[in-house]
């Protein structure tokens, strides 16, 4: 039944005014398609497990974050672009709008871009990062300003350790928003089971030029 309604959504869906849209699954229009794998804790002795796939024209991202035993903590499971592209410019925007759905209401979603490291950041911290809570049980909307998105986070458990707001040199530079290079959906730092298709992400509140 989700899977007929999502599929619904997808043919239906186009870009509302003010939108430039980044990322599809449609794989018609070559701008926006990528192409995308899983990336899980075991590189550092977890034992969390992923798997992506395009199903409807939707990225549906499944799997379970577990502990990761040498540090007694919940590790993490990522779907990330695995070509070489580059991104569509989203610099004119204010943010991104998530497109979507997940099954159950898991609290470790994070989305991810670019490969930017502030001065004493942490070692396998990059990209300007940000926390999001999708729609469960039905396709929504979720937007992410880009002001909430920092580079200086904790590498451990994906959480800020300063924010945008407390100093601009953390928020994404207009270089990263014209070509993202990279992008990752991340399941992290909370325990529990994954499962959520991404029908598209796009820029918000783009202005012309």
């Amino acid at each position: 039944m989700f899977a007929a309604t999502l599929a619904t959504f997808v043919l239906g869906y186009s870009a509302p005014s003010g939108e430039i849209l980044l990322v599809d699954f449609k794989g018609l229009d070559d701008p926006v398609t990528h192409t995308w794998r899983t990336n899980n804790d075991p590189v550092m002795g977890g034992r969390s497990v992923s798997s992506v796939a395009i199903e409807n024209d939707a990225l549906h991202f499944v799997g379970t974050c577990a502990i990761v035993p040498s540090l007694q903590a919940p590790g993490f499971i990522t779907a990330v672009n695995s070509d070489k592209k580059d991104f569509v410019d989203v610099s004119s925007c204010a943010g991104l709008r998530i497109t979507g759905s997940a099954t159950t209401d898991y609290a470790g979603f994070r989305l991810s871009f670019g490969s930017a490291k502030p001065i004493g950041g942490k070692f396998f911290a990059a990209g300007y990062k940000q926390q999001f809570f999708p729609s469960i049980g039905s396709i929504g909307t979720v937007d992410l300003p880009f002001t909430n998105f920092t580079d200086f986070w904790d590498d451990a458990t994906g959480k800020p350790i300063h924010t945008c707001q407390e100093n601009p040199n953390y928020c994404p530079d207009t270089k990263t928003l014209t070509n993202m290079k990279t992008m990752s959906l991340w399941a992290e730092g909370v325990e529990g089971d994954v499962d959520i298709s991404i029908v598209s992400i796009a820029g918000y509140g783009c202005t012309s030029r």
